[in-house]
C-alpha cells in the first residue's frame, strides 16, 4: 500500500484563467474520491495553448522531488470531452474530445484538526458573497477558481519514492456567470389533446390506487380547489 505525503515546501499560490465550469460540488458531505475521502471539486474548461500549461509544468519541474526521473504521475490537467448525444450497446453516454483541456481543483472537506473547510465564493465584483441555500453552480456556469499548486508524493510504507506529480488546492470560486444546477426534467406544461389532461388528482398517487368518493348519502368530503 503507498503512502501518500505533500512537499509542504513547495506549493504556490494559483489561479485559473476564466472559463466554464463544471462538476462544482463545494458544500454539503462533498464527494468521494477513490481512496473514499471526503473532498470539495471544482472544474475549469481551457483552451490546450493556455500559459497556465506551461506554468504549471514549470512547477514541476523547478520542485519535483530531487533524483526523481520520472514523468509527473498527474499534474491537475486533463483532456476535455463533450457528450456526442449518442450512447454506446450497453446504454453509456459517448463523450469524444473537443480540443481543451480542464483543470481539476480539489481539497479536503475539513482541516486536520476537524474543523470543517469552507470555500469561498465571490461575485464579478471580486466581493465575497454567500450562495443562497440550496444553490448548485451547474454546468455552463462560467468563472475563476482560485487556490494553490504543490507537489505531492507517493512512497512505500517504508519511504521508497513510487511516483509524484502536481495537485491543484481549491480555495475560493469567482462567479461571473451561474448556472443554477436543478434536477428539473425539463418539462414545458402543454395544451392537452383529445384524451390527455392527466394532472395526477384522477385518484392515482403514483404508488396506488386512492379511496373512490363515497356515493349515496355517505357524508362527501371537501371539494377540490
Amino acid at each position: 500500500m503507498l503512502k501518500e505525503s505533500k512537499l509542504m515546501s513547495s506549493i504556490a499560490k494559483f489561479k485559473s484563467p476564466k472559463g466554464n465550469l463544471e462538476w462544482v460540488t463545494i458544500d454539503g458531505s462533498g464527494k468521494e474520491n477513490l481512496s473514499g475521502k471526503l473532498q470539495y471539486v471544482a472544474n475549469v474548461v481551457i483552451e490546450a495553448n493556455d500559459p497556465i500549461v506551461a506554468a504549471i509544468e514549470k512547477f514541476w519541474e523547478d520542485n519535483k522531488p530531487a533524483g526523481f526521473k520520472k514523468d509527473a504521475k498527474s499534474n491537475g490537467i486533463y483532456v476535455h470531452k463533450n457528450a456526442t448525444g449518442e450512447k454506446d450497446e450497453d446504454g453509456k453516454a459517448i463523450y469524444k474530445e473537443d480540443g481543451k483541456l480542464y483543470l481539476a481543483f480539489k481539497t479536503g472537506t475539513s482541516f486536520p484538526d476537524g474543523k470543517p473547510k469552507v470555500v469561498q465564493v465571490y461575485n464579478t465584483r471580486a466581493r465575497k458573497v454567500q450562495l443562497p441555500e440550496g444553490t448548485k453552480i451547474g454546468n455552463g456556469s462560467v468563472g475563476v477558481i482560485s487556490g494553490a499548486m504543490a507537489i505531492y508524493t507517493n512512497s512505500t510504507p517504508k519511504g521508497a519514492l513510487v511516483d509524484a506529480g502536481v495537485t491543484l488546492y481549491l480555495d475560493a470560486i469567482q462567479i461571473l456567470k451561474l448556472e443554477e444546477f436543478t434536477t428539473d426534467a425539463g418539462f414545458d406544461a402543454a395544451e392537452p389533446e383529445d384524451g390527455e389532461g392527466w394532472t395526477g388528482d384522477e385518484g392515482w398517487t403514483g404508488d396506488e390506487r386512492q379511496e373512490p368518493e363515497p356515493e349515496g348519502d355517505a357524508p362527501k368530503g371537501k371539494p377540490r380547489l
